[in-house]
């Protein structure tokens, strides 16, 4: 049977039981700050940082949306200043539980939101903040939150937290192989979002904007005038039917659909043989085929005022296009191209603008189909769809791979602490 005092996964050279201690006997600090005095108005644009619960974050400090906070201010709230190596725990609201590690040597101080866990000299400070976000650290603190409404955490109940801990070179070991793979994870999401902002900034640049015949960037080649159309003269408009999610099945009938709300949520998107959209029962339905688009005719927001989803493969099932969806079939344009332009800033603003509703926003066949605008040959539409198909797939790729590496620090927390 395996002793619980030792973890599955350790590094070679260590050997012997982990000790169990609550935070409270190994912390020379538990404790929090206060908002100042005068609120939001003693915020100022520089000076000391003030640390809230929305600046701990994926496992870090970020000073993204960071305020400050006078010299003046930082010395009455002298009690709540923040030292490097102190462990920041987010102890109400939504954020409850996320931590991180104080890493810097420049003064802050944290307001009532954000508990400070200061470790003694034989602690390791990630080592303990590993342990607050491993799925043992999470569940104390839901704990904790159990029966009476209650939302927050107190410092009595911080310092009876209770884990294992080896020996400080251990610790550090655990510790840097973390903060290696918290980075290898940082980089993957900067990435991520490099690529994100890059596909919008095409997405600007590669279709003309309001009143101009040709966009600012082409591809080689490529120099006629871009013709002006109505989308009506571009596409049929196929049959929709109000299929709620009443008729989904968890059996496999050979039926599946495409619901509003799955193109909101991309569970209905870029649509191919790895997709997984909702099965249905049969009917006698008009089907959908590769190549038509699905809109979503209904948001809760102007965003997502007719957000597009485009068949790309011959689906070994039948398709039905299901409720608040408009369905076309292209028929004098590229399918991933009018995708593409339906999601570029000309479109969005065309639906911001026709928009209907106060509390759902909709759009109309009639006004969606009456949308005009310049569109070029189909060989350059389809040089463009291509592009920005290929664009997405490595974005779902980087996508994948950060998941994966999220996924083996999970596993990494369960496996190498006790």
């Amino acid at each position: 049977m395996k002793d619980k005092r030792i973890p599955d996964i350790r590094f070679s050279g260590f050997t012997g039981y982990w000790e169990q201690f609550n935070l409270g006997s190994i912390a020379t600090k538990i404790g929090s700050g206060k908002t100042p005095k005068g609120g939001n108005q003693n915020y100022k644009s520089e000076g000391i940082p003030l640390l809230r619960s929305q600046n701990i974050f994926n496992d870090k400090v970020n000073f993204n949306e960071v305020v400050y906070i006078t010299p003046e201010i930082d010395e009455d709230m002298a009690n709540s200043r923040v030292q490097k190596g102190d462990v920041l725990l987010n102890i109400t609201g939504a954020s409850i539980g996320r931590s991180a590690v104080y890493k810097l040597n420049h003064k802050a101080n944290v307001n009532q939101h954000v508990s400070i866990i200061r470790p003694s000299g034989g602690v390791n400070p990630y080592f303990i903040q590993l342990n607050i976000t491993s799925e043992k650290g999470q569940k104390q603190i839901e704990l904790n939150q159990a029966g009476g409404g209650r939302e927050g955490l107190n410092f009595q109940q911080i310092a009876k937290m209770s884990f294992y801990f080896p020996d400080i070179l251990e610790q550090g070991e655990i510790g840097d192989f973390f903060i290696q793979l918290d980075n290898t994870i940082s980089l993957y999401q900067k990435e991520l979002v490099i690529l994100k902002q890059t596909k919008q900034g095409f997405l600007q640049k590669m279709f003309p904007k309001e009143g101009a015949s040709v966009p600012e960037f082409r591809f080689p080649g490529f120099t006629e005038h871009w013709k002006q159309h109505r989308l009506d003269s571009m596409v049929d408009r196929l049959k929709s039917y109000p299929l709620s999610r009443d008729v989904e099945t968890s059996d496999y009938t050979g039926y599946k659909y495409i619901h509003y709300g799955d193109i909101h949520t991309k569970v209905a998107d870029r649509i191919d043989k790895s997709s997984d959209l909702p099965n249905i029962k049969a009917g006698n339905y008009e089907l959908l085929e590769k190549g038509d688009l699905v809109l979503a005719d209904a948001s809760e927001d102007y965003k997502g005022v007719a957000a597009p989803a485009v068949i790309t493969i011959d689906t070994p099932y039948k398709l039905v296009s299901g409720l608040h969806t408009i369905a076309l079939r292209p028929k004098k344009v590229d399918s991933l191209f009018l995708y593409y332009f339906i999601n570029s800033p000309i479109f969005r603003k065309y639906g911001y603008r026709i928009g209907t509703g106060m509390k759902v926003f909709g759009i109309s066949v009639t006004n969606l189909l009456k949308f005009e605008s310049t569109f070029p040959s189909l060989e350059e539409q389809s040089k463009i769809g291509k592009f920005f198909e290929k664009l997405d797939n490595t974005i779902a790729l980087h996508q994948r791979e950060l998941d994966a590496l999220r996924e083996t620090k999970k596993a990494f927390l369960q496996k190498m602490f006790v």
